[in-house]
This record gives structure tokens, C-alpha cells and sequence, in this order.
């Protein structure tokens, strides 16, 4: 079998295990989703396979354009099922986070199939450093034969979450590499909670200050 063959039996291949049993199998819902100062962006359906300067803008229900995917490395196709997969070399993703709030919680959630991420390339990347997070494994599939035959896979979902509080982490990258080749990006989700503006505060603060003077006045009548 010729390596353009190869490619395609096995983008089809991944194509069809992805349209079985992906999408977000196992991603979980971080307790703040949906609250004030929260922002959620998802990815499940990718158009771009490498990096034009365009990326892929999130498309899951209820996301915010609040950050954009690239793939570095070339020769990487969009498969059928909307995957990123890349033959012959080790994918290099990274998430850039766009919006001009100030967050505090980070959580990035990953689902892939075939081959694995380098899970100690996983960091969180601002103008004040580089930061690491602890690893949780969310689910596990395998497909295809024993591990390391043709054709053998597994689709594998992560969690990683990084607490930034204080530490003006506005403008962040989330960077994480394929461990090896033949890695599929099926879909992965951004949560970010942020701290309210000074501006807010001062609403809230200034709420509360009338309503106890409103209180103090009613109660000297």
C-alpha cells in the first residue's frame, strides 16, 4: 500500500471511529460554567488544518469567540469527521485566548483519538511565564487491535486546570504536542473565570452601600 493509500484508509478509518463514539465524551461541566465573569468557548467540528493566520474559531453551542485554534506543524488534513490528523507528523496545538478580561481559573479540557498527547507538554503560557497543571484522565476507549497494531487506537479525554489569580494572565496560550504521529484532535473545551473589573466592584460595592444607607435612613424615621 502506497503512502497516499495509507493516509486515506486511515483518515476514513479514524473518520468513522470519531462519527461512532467522540465529540466530548467525558468532558465535564466546571462548577463556575454559567456564572457572572464566566466565559466558555467548545470546538467539536475543525476546518483548518494548519496554520494559515485564519485558525478555528469555536463552534459548540453556546460558545464565545473568546479563542482560537492552530495546529503548527504542516502536512495535517481536516478529516471527514471534522478531526485534525496528522500522518507524518507530531502535531503542535495551541489555543490563544482573546478576550480582555483578567482570569483567575483556567480549564481546558481535550478529547483525541489514535495516538496520545505528550501530556507533559500541556502548559498554560502569559507575559509573566509558563505554568504546568496536574492531569485528569476523564475517559478511555480503546479501538482496533492490540495496542501497537495497525490500526489500534484509543480515544482519550483530559482535563487540566490552572489557577492564575493575581497573576495578570490576560493574554494567554495554551500549548499542548502530539506524543507522536497519527494523532487525531477530536474536540476540546475552554472554561475561564475571570475577576470581575474594577468598574463592577465599584457597582456592586456602591449597590450595597445605598441599600445599607436606605435601611439606616428608613430605620431613623
Amino acid at each position: 500500500m502506497n503512502a497516499m493509500n495509507f493516509v486515506m484508509v486511515a483518515g476514513m478509518g479514524l473518520g468513522l471511529a470519531s462519527s461512532l463514539s467522540a465529540g466530548t465524551n467525558g468532558f465535564v461541566v466546571p462548577s463556575f460554567r454559567g456564572s457572572p465573569n464566566a466565559q466558555f468557548a467548545g470546538w467539536e467540528t475543525f476546518t483548518v488544518a494548519t496554520d494559515t493566520g485564519v485558525g478555528n474559531s469555536p463552534d459548540m453551542l453556546g460558545s464565545k469567540s473568546i479563542g482560537t485554534l492552530i495546529q503548527h506543524e504542516p502536512n495535517a488534513l481536516v478529516l471527514g469527521s471534522g478531526n485534525i490528523y496528522n500522518q507524518n507528523f507530531k502535531s503542535e496545538f495551541e489555543v490563544r485566548y482573546a478576550a480582555s478580561e483578567n482570569p483567575s481559573l483556567v480549564v481546558l479540557q481535550v478529547r483525541t483519538a489514535g495516538n496520545e498527547l505528550a501530556y507533559d507538554s500541556v502548559k498554560l503560557t502569559y507575559a509573566g511565564g509558563s505554568e504546568s497543571a496536574t492531569r485528569t484522565e476523564l475517559d478511555r476507549q480503546s479501538f482496533g487491535g492490540p495496542p501497537g497494531s495497525p490500526g489500534s487506537g484509543a480515544f482519550v479525554s483530559s482535563k487540566w486546570e490552572w489557577d492564575v489569580t493575581g497573576k495578570n494572565a490576560g493574554n494567554f496560550s495554551l500549548l499542548f504536542n502530539a506524543a507522536d504521529v497519527s494523532v487525531s484532535l477530536d474536540s476540546l473545551t475552554l472554561d475561564v473565570q475571570s475577576v470581575p473589573e474594577p468598574s463592577a466592584w465599584a457597582l456592586v460595592l456602591g449597590g450595597t452601600g445605598l441599600l445599607g444607607w436606605t435601611v439606616r435612613r428608613r430605620g431613623s424615621r
